[in-house]
């Protein structure tokens, strides 16, 4: 929808009215209704909701339309949250998409299984959606061969034929479906027509499908054509007219309900069906569990690259994401605190009668977060987050994302200014410096370091928790000042009452060479409220001066020569490092004493090419003899022959495709040159790994104190490419433990999906071998959170905080890749390499390859490490991913030391909720609409048998969420909100009973109406209301 809106909106008031009667009239028509069409590899849930969230909003305010299928046509893989919570969730009845790996497509083909049901691994039987393949049931999207009438296709129209040749025409669409029919069930099929960048002329299309409709029938009529000489005795009569997804649906409800009912006939509400002849039996669709990862389309052409590739717009999205949920939380705190100077005041008018004001709606569009949830929204799409898109492209997503981010910050920190500070504080510009610190992964803050150099201006750190409950974190501050110490204090109680915290000043290692990184760093003691704000004071120390060196321990590592090993330890984890060069050897749970050894190693994988590909081109989307790859079509629009035969001369490795030139992984020797620093606040181990002689990979183990996790920070230097041969950075983790093969990723951070290493049964097929081709790229899954490994006795978890390509290659090993630099095209649509470099590229038009200028980027990231007892692998990622997340969101600010006296912060406490919720939920969203009420959504984090403590059923009470207010109304809606849940569950399609209606929910929904505000989650569960107060 983000495109279309931009289309709608530039319409004339009389235009837009006939766009709505189209709608109304069902002659237009709204598939999916996203803000794009997401990916489902590389993102998080919160992205997924959230742009759905934004399309449907949109849709329904604008045009009054409400969605029910899902269309999913273009994403490489398909995962099992958009199986579930993202299609029955979203009030969705079917979700349709296009590709599927190529092994199980020829098996369900052959079987006649290219639609089903997908059963929700959260939900169960009652949130089954049924799915359908795009395209012929071919593998992709678009017309069936033959009949693509688009101006930039090559086919013959069917206009202009003569009778006999016309005839000819449809006997061989008719022998296309006859096909298309055979690999599937039922008396419906879905014909897709059209295909990326078609219907620039949409009149030559409807033109010759008018013809192609009217034909078919008037031939089948006049005995022209007879059925059963192309369909045998399957079908009697053949129709074919114009659909949508949505109807589509329908009558495939129709052919189930039909079957199980072994009627001939089924009518629903404005539904002219074809009468089915082919019988199903009522368990003719075998329901689908779990994913549709890894995706294939040919036998070296493992589509498992993306889930790494631009590994910087990965980590990008994720911030703005985090942040654009904090921001809407004190968007809401601020409305509810009746903050409302400034420039988003709501306006009033008065009813009717003028007795009273009520609030006047904004558009959808007039949000001071809009800027920042557009850009999130787009930032969602299969070839942005996905990082498949072209250099340039990429760098106009990263802009609108930091743009987004600059714009929300701009508002939250004048909510912030209103809501600490009274009018006196205001009208004297207090604190008017308050900035949003979104470059601390660059050790950058401009006010803290600027002010950190003026003796006589105090800092002052608001620090904000976007979950729903305490938190305590080690929170780091760009200095420019490391002369001097510093003194951390807490407000605990207004006026003026200030506790000392923790803090540690060390010096930046700025392993990244960033220019302007500070020159050290302010480490202090952060406890936080909920979904709220804590406020500190910083000022220099008069006893104390410099960096705290004294409080570094054995930073010469021939200090610890003589030991075995270098520990280090926090009271909950001691991590036993190598003395030699620093890397983890053994992780030991303190209390427990749970032990794993770990092997760790960072190396690389050389990527495939071939080797008459020139160095920086695009491989033209052709194998050696011309023929074009599956689906794709060129920068004119032309459609592709499918490819036939093996890929295994000329498959390169690429934005998306990950192909490895052998299977060796190149370990990246040591480093003998380590740093240990050790705090009563935090521990490291600083250790280095070389790439080449100028390259290298810096590594910082750290324990933070109260943690139960090992910290690995990670610098990856530009990939060296002298030797012309691309490479796909891996940080692998070797353990001891006996996990048999199996390991467990997460899907978009939601449930965890088992996976099992070289597992053909994935394809339909175990007589076929597909993995065994390609035995590291066949085994890669996305991890968009944490991936595990377990037995019996002990777990092992890794979580990421971006989105990663990561698998389990040998018994007990987690690898993760970290970073991609590639010379050659895969031939997949992007049509150039992934290269990514420091200063950036030539201009260049919308095809081709652009030059690159500078050096290859850096890339740092953060892998949080977690050990346990044995089968808690599930248990132990979870405690921490909301963590990853969502991390502290930092804002600073200035003031003279003689401004105390003015600078009087009207409240200690700054918090959306009363008190902490319980361990197990997640407040997803807190945001104030713009009709004044309050989306919320509350999620279970926790799945079935994860945890015996915390993976229960738990109650929550929404009046906990407004504590100044009473909540006079709440419904609960679908997830995107965008319909009352109630009436959607008394509508939906149930596809495993063949019942369309069922009082279950209704009953259980009244049920927890009259008991009050208080409402149950049930594992894995999400539930979104829409709250009025008082």
């Amino acid at each position: 929808m983000a495109f279309f809106s931009k289309w709608y909106l530039s319409l004339s008031p009389s235009q837009q009215s006939s766009l709505k009667g189209l709608v109304k009239n069902n002659q237009f028509s709204f598939a999916n209704g996203g803000w794009c069409m997401h990916d489902e590899a590389t993102t998080h849930f919160m992205g997924m909701i959230d742009q759905t969230t934004l399309g449907h909003d949109f849709l329904r305010k604008e045009l009054g339309v409400t969605p029910t299928a899902g269309w999913q046509i273009d994403p490489f893989g398909h995962s099992a949250t958009q199986g579930g919570i993202m299609t029955s969730g979203m009030g969705f009845d079917a979700v349709y998409f296009g590709r599927m790996h190529y092994v199980e497509l020829e098996n369900r083909q052959k079987d006649g299984e290219c639609e089903g049901l997908w059963e929700s691994t959260v939900g169960g039987e009652k949130d089954t959606v049924f799915w359908g393949l795009s395209g012929s049931f071919n593998g992709n999207y678009g017309a069936p061969e033959g009949f693509c009438f688009d101006v930039l296709c090559d086919d013959d129209p069917l206009v202009g034929l003569d009778e006999n040749a016309l005839r000819k025409r449809i006997e061989k669409f008719l022998l296309l479906m006859k096909e298309q029919s055979r690999r599937t069930k039922g008396a419906n099929i879905m014909v897709t027509m059209g295909m990326d960048f078609q219907f620039s002329q949409a009149r030559k299309n409807f033109q010759n499908m008018d013809l192609l409709i009217d034909a078919t029938s008037h031939f089948l009529k006049n005995g022209a054509i007879d059925v059963k000489e192309i369909f045998g005795d399957n079908f009697d009569n053949v129709q074919v007219f114009y659909s949508t997804p949505a109807r589509y649906t329908q009558c495939k409800y129709v052919d189930l309900v039909n079957a199980r009912q072994s009627k001939n006939s089924m009518s629903l509400d404005s539904i002219d069906i074809v009468q089915e002849t082919r019988r199903l039996s009522s368990d003719s669709w075998q329901p689908k569990l779990g994913d549709f990862f890894p995706y294939a389309d040919c036998d070296h052409c493992y589509w498992t690259g993306y889930f790494s590739s631009r590994q910087a717009l990965k980590r990008l999205e994720r911030v703005g994401s985090s942040f654009l949920h904090a921001a809407r939380q004190i968007q809401s705190i601020r409305e509810l605190q009746g903050a409302v100077v400034g420039p988003i005041k709501r306006e009033l008018n008065s009813d009717s009668e003028g007795s009273e004001l009520i609030p006047k709606l904004r558009l959808w569009n007039e949000s001071p977060l809009y800027k920042l949830d557009d850009a999130m929204g787009v930032a969602q799409h299969h070839d942005a987050v996905s990082g498949t898109s072209k250099q340039h492209v990429a760098n106009d997503y990263a802009k609108r994302i930091s743009s987004g981010i600059c714009s929300a910050a701009a508002f939250v920190t004048q909510a912030i200014r209103e809501l600490l500070l009274n009018e006196d504080a205001l009208n004297q510009g207090l604190l008017e410096d308050l900035s949003y610190c979104h470059l601390l992964n660059e050790t950058v803050c401009e006010v803290s370091q600027t002010a950190s150099f003026d003796d006589t201006k105090r800092l002052y750190a608001f620090v904000y928790n976007g979950l729903s409950f305490t938190r305590s974190d080690i929170v780091s501050l760009p200095i420019s000042n490391n002369d001097q110490g510093y003194i951390v204090q807490r407000l605990v109680e207004i006026p003026n009452e200030w506790a000392q915290v923790n803090s540690v000043l060390l010096p930046n290692s700025n392993y990244a060479n960033i220019a302007g990184s500070a020159p050290a760093v302010l480490y202090f003691e952060a406890d936080e409220l909920p979904s709220g704000l804590s406020i500190f004071r910083i000022e220099k120390s008069l006893s104390h001066s410099g960096a705290d060196e004294e409080l570094l321990v054995n930073t010469n590592p021939r200090l610890r020569a003589s030991q075995e090993d270098i520990v280090i330890s926090n009271g909950i984890l001691s991590v036993h490092c190598d003395s030699a060069s620093g890397v983890i050897k053994r992780i030991v749970q303190d209390s427990s004493g749970v032990q794993v050894d770990v092997e760790q190693s960072y190396g690389y994988y050389e990527a495939f090419f071939h080797p008459e590909t020139p160095i920086g081109s695009a491989s033209f989307n052709v194998k050696g003899n011309g023929i074009c790859l599956p689906g794709y079509i060129d920068a004119e629009g032309d459609e592709m022959p499918w490819l036939k035969g093996s890929a295994v001369t000329w498959q390169n490795s690429g934005a998306y495709i990950f192909r490895t030139a052998d299977t060796d992984l190149h370990l990246s020797p040591k480093i003998l040159s380590i740093k240990v620093i050790e705090t009563q606040i935090l521990s490291e181990v600083h250790a280095k790994f070389r790439l080449d002689e100028k390259s290298t990979i810096k590594q910082i183990t750290r324990l933070i104190k109260g943690k139960d996790y090992v910290e690995v920070e990670y610098v990856v230097d530009p990939v060296p490419i002298k030797d012309g041969i691309g490479k796909e950075i891996i940080s692998r983790y070797s353990t001891n433990i006996k996990s048999d093969g199996l390991f467990f990723t997460d899907s978009n951070g939601r449930e965890f999906v088992e996976r099992r290493r070289g597992d053909n049964k994935l394809y339909g097929s175990i007589e076929q071998d597909p993995v065994s081709i390609e035995p590291i790229a066949a085994n890669y899954y996305p991890v968009n959170a944490a991936i595990f490994v377990e037995d019996n006795y002990t777990s092992f978890s890794v979580l990421v905080d971006r989105s990663q390509g990561g698998s389990s290659l040998s018994d007990g090993s987690v690898e993760l890749m970290i970073q991609r630099r590639l010379l050659h095209d895969d031939a997949r649509g992007c049509a150039e390499p992934l290269n990514e470099t420091d200063i950036g590229i030539t201009p260049n038009q919308p095809y081709g390859n652009a030059t690159r200028i500078g050096e290859g980027i850096v890339v740092k990231g953060v892998h949080r490490i977690m050990i346990g007892q044995g089968m808690s692998g599930a248990a132990k990622a979870r405690s921490r991913m909301d963590e990853i997340f969502s991390q502290p969101h930092v804002f600073v600010s200035s003031a003279n030391r003689d401004d105390d006296f003015h600078l009087q912060f009207q409240t200690a406490r700054l918090s959306a909720i009363e008190s902490s919720l319980p361990k197990n939920v997640m407040l997803i969203t807190y945001a104030l609409t713009e009709d004044g009420t309050y989306l919320i959504r509350l999620g279970h984090q926790y799945g079935p048998n994860e945890s015996n403590e915390l993976s229960v059923p738990v109650e929550v009470d929404m009046s906990a969420l407004f504590p100044s207010k009473a909540i006079t109304n709440f419904t609960e809606k679908t997830l995107s909100g965008n319909q009352n849940r109630i009436e959607w569950e008394s509508k939906r399609l149930r596809w495993r009973t063949g019942k369309q209606k069922e009082s279950t929910y209704t009953e259980a929904y009244s049920r927890i109406l009259q008991e009050g505000t208080t409402v149950l989650l049930q594992p894995l569960e999400i539930r979104t209301f829409e709250v009025e107060v008082a």
